[in-house]
């Protein structure tokens, strides 16, 4: 688009609508949801390797505390 939305900026992806709990449970569904719950730091990391260190400590943080 020729304006910048905010869902661009904060790298967030749209969450399809389900009726039911079944459309809710497919991945196309929890994929979205999943990645904007991720801090935005861990969203933004310039790189795979960058995003799995991060990701890894996050897991580990929420784990363990």
């Amino acid at each position: 688009p020729s304006r910048l939305l905010r869902s661009s900026v904060s790298s967030l992806l749209s969450v399809p609508r389900f009726r039911t709990k079944h459309g809710e449970a497919a991945f196309s569904f929890s994929a979205p949801q999943l990645w904007n719950k991720l801090p935005q730091d861990l969203r933004s990391a310039p790189t795979v390797t960058a995003f799995k260190t991060k990701l890894k400590t996050l897991l580990f943080s929420t784990s363990f505390n």
